[in-house]
């Protein structure tokens, strides 16, 4: 058998030397056997998984201290504060400047006068801007053996604590993530009213939840995540209270460059390079909700989240020995940083397939095109009011060359690191 097959690939091997015309068309066909395979293999181990449930050692809500960085807050801030406490934390730890302590004093006021028992659990902070010094701050004066962190924008279900502290069950875990959906207010969900921006970031989570497969297969293959997004997640409180952790994560740089965003990716790996694990949580009760820019500042945040993904990828392979403990964690790493050449070579290959054989690369594009219909058309059935804009939906399904590729190039361009303490929506 071994025979036959090396005969096999040699006769290919030679054809393609004499007909090199031949090769875009196997990079074609090549990829589409990958893709398919991929998909294959991420449904069956993704269905394997299963998420943290509670036993008797779980621990108790109360055991949490919550913290929340922020500036100017948005209008939903209280509702989201509000949230939070329902879900019967130790405490929440709200971090910001001094400018804006008033304001927020008053929302912990009003709070407080609505429900005494959530206003006294409110604590307020006054840290130097920014969101690592903010969050630092935060965690300073944390009393919870948890630590929960979550932007200023951040939409939890009451359930939220119950079932993420499971997690921790597991004293190999070192933190822990939640699925984040979007959130499209009652009175955008119009075709009127709704913008291109916001169909935008709706198909890129919908996209990445479908993305989300993937991930899970890892986590089943090799108990594997590369970052928790900073959004909301739980930390192991001694983690974050490291003399090591404060100041690596103060001082963090990139090319000599000193960076503030971006900070989730820096405490991934240093809590992977503590031989822990970074746990993925999915289930109903712990799904939480994220509002979104609607402007084009949304264009600038993908590309600043793509920028810092890049780094990560490249400073684990650099950084984090733990991640060659497995095979496939580290060809699904040299193959996310490889994304630009790999979509390049694709659209050659396209192009030069279609001038040799256009015939049966058309046939070929013909399925592509049925499959991105279909998945369209399924898109905009679950958003009817987004309709209007089925043409961002295709363009951001084809936006991936043009946003790797710029972020990296642009990689050691610190324009986009601004101070965002806040973490403001819109």
């Amino acid at each position: 058998m071994s025979s036959l097959l090396s005969t096999s690939l040699l006769k290919s091997l030679a054809c393609l030397v004499h007909q090199p015309s031949l090769l875009a068309p196997t990079v074609l066909v090549g990829m589409l056997h990958w893709g398919l395979a991929e998909n294959s293999l991420n449904q069956y181990y993704s269905a394997q998984y299963r998420p943290a449930m509670r036993c008797s050692d779980t621990l108790p809500s109360d055991t949490v201290t919550v913290v929340c960085r922020t500036l100017n807050p948005p209008p939903i801030f209280k509702e989201c504060l509000i949230g939070w406490l329902e879900n019967k934390p130790l405490e929440v730890i709200i971090s910001t400047t001094e400018e804006f302590e008033p304001l927020l004093q008053k929302i912990k006021q009003e709070i407080h006068a609505e429900q005494p028992d959530f206003g006294s659990k409110i604590k307020i902070v006054v840290s130097v801007q920014g969101a690592r010094e903010q969050l630092m701050t935060g965690v300073q004066h944390a009393k919870g053996d948890i630590i929960a962190t979550t932007d200023n924008h951040i939409m939890w279900p009451k359930t939220y604590l119950a079932y993420m502290l499971p997690c921790f069950d597991d004293p190999r875990v070192g933190a822990a993530g939640p699925p984040i959906a979007i959130l499209i207010p009652k009175e955008r969900q119009n075709a009127n009213e709704i913008n291109m921006w916001e169909v935008a970031a709706m198909r890129m989570a919908n996209r990445d939840a479908g993305a989300a497969s993937s991930a899970l297969a890892l986590d089943v293959i090799a108990q594997w995540r590369w970052i928790l997004p900073g959004t909301t997640c739980i930390y192991q409180a001694y983690i974050l209270k490291g003399k090591a952790c404060r100041k690596g994560y103060l001082s963090d740089t990139w090319n000599g460059i000193k960076l503030d965003v971006g900070e989730d990716t820096w405490l991934s790996r240093f809590i992977l390079k503590q031989n822990l694990i970074l746990a993925t949580q999915r289930c109903d009760e712990v799904v939480v909700h994220r509002t979104v820019k609607r402007t084009a500042a949304f264009h600038d945040q993908v590309l600043r989240w793509e920028r810092s993904t890049i780094q990560s990828y490249i400073r684990t392979i650099l950084e984090v020995p733990q991640m060659f403990k497995h095979p496939f964690i580290v060809f699904k790493t040299i193959e996310r940083l490889l994304k630009t050449p790999l979509l390049i070579v694709h659209l050659i290959a396209w192009i030069v397939s279609l001038i040799y054989y256009p015939g049966p690369t058309l046939v070929l594009l013909a399925y592509y095109m049925y499959y991105k219909y279909k998945s369209v058309k399924s898109f905009i059935a679950a958003y009817p009011y987004m309709a209007k804009y089925w043409w961002v939906v295709v363009l951001l399904d084809f936006s991936g060359l043009y946003i790797n590729a710029v972020a990296s190039c642009t990689l050691s361009n610190n324009a986009w690191d601004q101070d965002e303490g806040g973490r403001d929506a819109n």
